[in-house]
């Protein structure tokens, strides 16, 4: 297999890519969650304009759209993060929210901001982003309702369920899925046979569109996606085609400094990992020491991680990235993840359990998922590999059921056929 390098931002290259890098260095403690709107971060041109706090100020079309949630913290249990767009001039950026059996009876009204990006920088909009943290406020395992916007113009009321507190055994369904650029029919069509499984978050391994700095393409996939989003977390990795650029950070809330994170789902940790660089040490040194800190310090002990770039895969248009195998393979594996997805190959492919470069049996080793057919175009041809178990040219997506018991994986077609299942051990 040919050796795959690591994709680095080729900053000096694109005029909307230029200095101005945000400082991954500069957040706040990875599991605190702070009601901080924070100014989208990327490569940008110059200084970014001010945060705006809410105010009640509507324009022309203040209704909001392409609402959607997240969790903007380690604690999935108590905190949320709501984000939507209006016309540039609304600076109304309320959420009004509250248990799902009284609402709106006695809803709370907390304060969020929006912002501005786009614009002469870019080359394009500007365009308003409104965002909304509730940070401690939430209680775990509980249903709640909200809506965002203010009194010249809300949104849809929509419900959502917390989890239970970090640590708590609990079944839930997560659906994976990564690789739609382009073809944002097909990503509809993918959300919503995934959608009709009933999970309870969405996973996302890179690569939303083709090109991250054009919002032409963020307003087609967020039109596919419809609500779903406003109702169940939505949680990805930076893909290569997000280029680090403004328009990725502006419209997600994610933890840390949104690049890599980790996040706690009942009785599982969840890490998300960036390995499209600005600079080569944000790989080798700084997400590689968040990795071992992070599996070292979690009580948790399932363990799954994402990115974009696979570290095994059999598909012979990227194929391994071996670089970043060698970085980041004996940190998850000896940190005891189970499963670690990934996208970028256009495919689906599971690999057998791993360890230190060699076969394991089930269950004492790390499983590598290729799933990149949520729209993008095929790559057709795979090559024999050792570590290759399954690999299909097709579109797909998966559903992971988490138990105290361990995880059942099934991998469908766009027609509902079962491409794959496989299982995890507890």
């Amino acid at each position: 297999m040919r050796r795959a390098a690591l994709l680095l931002m080729p900053i000096a290259a694109c005029d909307f890519y230029p200095e101005g890098a945000k400082d991954s260095a500069a957040t706040t403690t990875e599991a605190d969650c702070s009601p901080e709107v924070v100014i989208p971060t990327g490569l940008i041109k110059g200084e970014p304009p001010p945060v705006t706090p809410h105010a009640e100020v509507y324009g022309a079309a203040p209704a909001p759209f392409h609402v959607h949630m997240s969790w903007p913290s380690r604690d999935t249990s108590r905190n949320a993060a709501f984000v939507w767009r209006t016309d540039v001039d609304t600076t109304a950026s309320l959420i009004e929210w509250g248990p799902a059996a009284t609402f709106p009876e006695g809803a709370t009204r907390t304060e969020g901001a929006s912002f501005l990006f786009g614009g002469a920088a870019l080359g394009e909009g500007p365009y308003r982003v409104h965002e909304a943290r509730l940070c401690g406020l939430l209680s775990p395992d509980t249903d709640y309702s909200y809506r965002v916007g203010g009194e010249g113009g809300w949104s849809s009321t929509y419900t959502f369920h917390t989890p239970p507190a970090p640590g708590t055994p609990w079944s839930f369904r997560v659906a994976m899925s990564g690789d739609s650029r382009g073809t944002y029919a097909t990503w509809s069509t993918v959300l919503s046979a995934m959608q009709s499984h009933a999970p309870d978050l969405y996973l996302f391994s890179g690569d939303m569109v083709e090109l991250g700095a054009n919002q032409r393409e963020w307003d087609a996939w967020f039109d596919a996606s419809g609500d779903v989003f406003a109702t169940t977390p939505f949680m990805a990795a930076h893909g290569n085609h997000e280029f680090l650029a403004q328009h990725y950070f502006a419209q997600f809330a994610f933890p840390n400094n949104e690049e890599w994170y980790s996040f706690e789902v009942g009785d599982t940790l969840f890490l998300s990992l960036n390995d499209t660089v600005r600079d080569q040490s944000e790989a080798d040194d700084a997400q590689t020491a968040f990795i071992r800190d992070t599996l070292a310090e979690s009580p948790l002990g399932r363990r799954v991680a994402m990115h974009h770039q696979p570290l095994y895969s059999t598909c012979t248009t990227h194929g391994s990235n071996e670089e970043l195998r060698e970085l980041w393979a004996p940190v998850l594996e000896a940190g005891g993840v189970s499963l670690v997805l990934a996208g970028h190959n256009h495919i689906y492919e599971r690999s057998v359990p791993i360890r230190e470069g060699q076969e394991r049996p089930p269950g004492e080793g790390t499983v590598y998922v290729v799933s990149g057919g949520a729209g993008a175009p095929l790559y057709p041809n795979s090559e024999a590999e050792w570590f290759g178990a399954v690999a299909q040219s097709i579109e797909h997506y998966i559903i992971a059921d988490f138990s105290p018991n361990g995880v059942e994986l099934v991998v469908r077609d766009l027609s509902g056929n079962i491409i794959d299942s496989f299982s995890l051990p507890r």
